[in-house]
């Protein structure tokens, strides 16, 4: 029966195509999003101003868009980590290419323009993972400046698998985090120090599964509403010894909930709940957390004043949170514009539009006056014509000149480490940074919890059925700073 779940899932999973093509993050100084519009037939990836501070400056008309040697393909998940660092905001971000081949770019903003300038664009998983699944998601975490970074996608089977990036042992494939079920392609990470990574994923048409990597070094997934067979399970459980408990009583049930949405986000505040947000069948928002260890359906009653009806259902979305303040940061298309959603201090504000598109071209009227005559028109055109391409021939000067500058796309100078789409690249690598770049005050910033707790609490679930919930307790601390700090040298190749 699991097999055929499993197999169902795979077909469906293939038969529409991953558009989770939003994702966004919180860098310490503002919300940075990147979106891949489903009109554009480049295919090109956008993003916000990266030196917006606060809400993030999106435009339609801009040219701000990432600078790839390695094409994305239409419709690829999307997802980046970025932060605040010597007055600069950097960004690490993961795509999927036109080959199927997870890529990256590392990329630091020009503060006085808000383009972002690439230190390089690689394919990190070519020969290094088995397989990915053409409609797989993608997530990714940064841990520190030496434990790097995790990716996680889907496999040709529709498991979860994590690929891992360290300064010492550059990319390599840490293997399946869960060999149970997932609906393909909604898939979302975050981590909350000590190595505690929650990764979730749309399981089936009533359930999210949540697998968490502990203290302990091992994988527990578990899910809801309704609980897996005993429990929980971990990497080393066969898929055909993994079922939902159907008979077990929950507390609640997800809304508009099919298993077919584009994305989940994950966010976590200051008392480190967790919460979970999707776009229903229904083109609402939806939102559950976890609280004193249990799963809950939370206030989704909200009016169309904060929460706006998406422009379909099932749509894809982004998240940007930041622990300290417990502010989120929603974002999905809106009346044909990509919008805020917000919640800070306790409560949420009117959603806005971020940009409007541009309009469309009008279609002249055949009825219109024709004006002048052919000869005047001709006349005039020719006139017209020359000083035109006169200017014009200026103007593109100008315009190459400074797009060339912004993107920074000029050839690095001698001794630099910057790479232009010009530079050949490694399969998987990246070029050396400055020894002055190379940082070790990662290990004592924000990500780093204190008195971590040596075994996972035992939680009493509704059901009366004791298992492992492996919420970090509140007893946990964070230090105040908020900025996490960039790896060394090659993690820029790429790094998650």
């Amino acid at each position: 029966m699991a097999s055929l779940v499993s197999n169902l899932l795979l077909l469906g999973a293939a038969a529409s195509p991953a558009t989770a093509s939003i994702a966004a993050w919180w860098n310490g100084y503002g919300a940075q999003i990147l979106v891949q519009n489903e009109t554009d037939t480049s295919n090109q990836i956008h993003y916000s101003a990266c030196n917006s501070e606060g809400s993030p400056r999106y435009s339609y008309i801009d040219d701000r868009s990432l600078s790839l040697i390695e094409s994305p393909k239409y419709g690829t998940p999307l997802a980046g980590v970025g932060w605040f660092e010597k007055a600069e905001t950097i960004a690490s971000i993961f795509y999927i290419t036109t080959e199927g081949q997870i890529a990256n770019t590392y990329v630091r903003c020009d503060m006085d323009t808000g383009f972002f300038k690439s230190d390089g664009n690689w394919v990190v998983s070519r020969g290094i993972v088995p397989s990915i699944h053409n409609n797989s998601g993608l997530a990714v975490v940064v841990l520190s400046s030496t434990a790097g970074y995790r990716v996680y996608y889907h496999d040709s089977n529709g498991a979860i698998n994590e690929l891992s990036y360290t300064n010492a042992d550059q990319w390599h494939h840490r293997g399946v985090i869960s060999q149970d079920d997932n609906s393909l392609p909604a898939l979302a990470a975050t981590f909350s120090g000590n190595n505690n990574i929650s990764v979730v994923s749309a399981r089936d048409e009533r359930n999210i599964a949540v697998t968490r990597w502990n203290k302990d070094a091992t994988w527990f997934r578990s899910t809801l509403p309704q609980p897996l067979q005993g429990g929980f399970t971990t990497a080393d459980t066969n898929r055909t010894d993994i079922a939902v408990n159907e008979t077990a009583p929950t507390n609640f049930t997800l809304p508009a909930w099919d298993g077919k949405t584009s994305a989940l986000g994950i966010s976590i505040d200051s008392s480190y709940a967790r919460s979970l947000w999707y776009i229903g069948n229904d083109s609402s928002l939806h939102w559950v957390a976890s609280r004193n260890w249990t799963w809950s359906q939370q206030a989704n009653n909200q009016s169309d004043a904060s929460w706006p009806q998406a422009d379909k259902p099932n749509a894809d979305l982004g998240v940007a949170y930041d622990f300290n303040s417990s502010m989120v940061r929603l974002y999905y298309t809106v009346q044909g514009q990509v919008s805020e959603v917000n919640y800070q201090n306790g409560s949420w504000s009117a959603w806005s539009s971020l940009a409007t598109p541009p309009p469309s071209t009008p279609t002249a009227d055949p009825s219109a006056d024709p004006g002048l005559s052919a000869g005047a028109k001709a006349g005039i055109g020719v006139g017209v014509s020359l000083g035109a391409l006169a200017i014009g021939a200026i103007v593109a000067v100008i315009v190459l000149a400074r797009r060339k500058k912004q993107a920074g796309l000029g050839h690095p100078d001698e001794g630099s480490t910057t790479v232009t789409p010009d530079t050949p690249a490694r399969s998987h690598g990246s070029p050396t940074a400055p020894a002055s770049e190379l940082t070790t005050k990662y290990e004592h910033d924000a990500w780093d919890q204190k008195n971590a707790p040596d075994q996972a609490e035992q939680v009493q679930q509704l059901d009366s059925t004791a298992r492992t919930e492996l919420c970090a307790p509140q007893r946990y601390e964070l230090p105040t700073q908020n900025h996490t700090h960039e790896l060394a040298a090659e993690r820029r190749q790429e790094g998650q």
